[in-house]
């Protein structure tokens, strides 16, 4: 296990004072801003893809061995929280299935930032429409891969779900580059098509996060009180759920392919690549880096996982709910999802 102290992250927590590892409970406060952003950042930290397969499953059987004794000889809290860290990275909690390096959430810096950047590069229409396409099917399998095995959507509906992602995208990039061409002259218009992938992805980002999820507006989710308890399913909780997702991958997007467009028109930035165009690509390309690594964990972590609705803004069936200790239930819990 000592492999994984070489590369994974500790944030300021120093060797042999750790906080006790738990294989349940989370190592940062998740009813805090920051303490999702560290997770997240765990999560998407893409130096777990230098973990071979192998090391991937030793961590998993470490884990299992804690979860079967309590302990690890020899392993401290630290790498027991490294090995968790790189599990949850590399694995599907479902089925146990190792997930492919280009579909992991720690590869989606790695993988889709040169997308990206082609994205907020293109000018003529066949790149735009080949990029928005990549784009798109990239984040349609890495939601395959990542999804809940559990979950009663099916092939067709993921499919669906594409089909729209790719038209939203692939349209609102086509109109909006065929506006910008026809209607403001050509040094103008370079400048103005960078910015044609923030509302393309956007959209696409929202409407295939409802086409995902839009079942569940009918079927509802499942609720659970304070204790665990499952407590049914509420298409109220459902909706307010899908708020939040929406909210979610909609504000990942303008960190990604809007900061690009912003650090090139720095009036000393513009100048320098002016004097050097070599500069351009390396500098877009640093800016699309910064926006993934601050803007997708900072999105994901908007919203706590485990969210909370009051009972009150819930179907009637709810209202008469009590809890062990006997007092009326005031709030029940869901998993937002990712």
């Amino acid at each position: 296990m000592a492999f994984l102290q070489s590369y994974l992250p500790t944030f300021g927590a120093a060797k042999g004072r750790a906080k006790p590892f738990s294989s349940t409970a989370e190592r940062y406060n998740q009813n805090t801003f920051g303490g999702r952003f560290r997770k997240m950042l765990d999560l998407t930290n893409p130096m777990h893809l230098l973990a071979t397969k192998r090391q991937v499953l030793e961590a998993r059987d470490r884990l299992k061995e804690y979860e079967r004794s309590g302990c690890v000889v020899g392993v401290s809290d630290e790498e027991l929280w490294a090995a968790r860290s790189l599990t949850a990275s590399a694995i599907h909690p479902d089925t146990g299935d190792l997930i492919p390096r280009p579909l992991r959430m720690s590869g989606f810096l790695v993988f889709n930032a040169p997308i990206c950047l082609a994205a907020v590069l293109a000018t003529s229409y066949p790149s735009i429409l080949l990029v928005h396409w990549l784009n798109q099917t990239h984040s349609a399998l890495i939601n395959y891969a990542n999804r809940n095995a559990s979950s009663p959507l099916s092939n067709l509906d993921l499919l669906k779900s594409y089909c729209t992602a790719v038209g939203c995208a692939v349209g609102i990039a086509f109109g909006l580059a065929t506006t910008i061409k026809t209607r403001l002259p050509p040094a103008h218009a370079t400048a103005a098509l960078r910015l044609v992938a923030l509302p393309a992805s956007m959209v696409a980002a929202g409407a295939n996060c409802y086409m995902m999820r839009r079942h569940e507006l009918v079927t509802g989710i499942a609720v659970r009180d304070a204790d665990g308890n499952d407590r049914g399913t509420s298409r109220a909780a459902a909706a307010k759920a899908m708020r939040e997702m929406v909210a979610s991958r909609l504000v990942a997007v303008p960190p990604v392919f809007g900061a690009p467009a912003i650090v090139m028109a720095v009036p000393p930035v513009a100048a320098l690549v002016a004097r050097r165009p070599g500069l351009g690509l390396p500098v877009s390309f640093s800016a699309v880096l910064l926006g993934f690594g601050v803007g997708l964990p900072g999105a994901i972590a908007m919203f706590p996982q485990t969210g909370a609705i009051c009972v009150r803004k819930m179907e009637p069936q709810f209202g008469a709910l009590q809890d062990s200790a006997q007092p009326p239930v005031t709030e029940l819990y869901y998993n937002k999802g990712l």
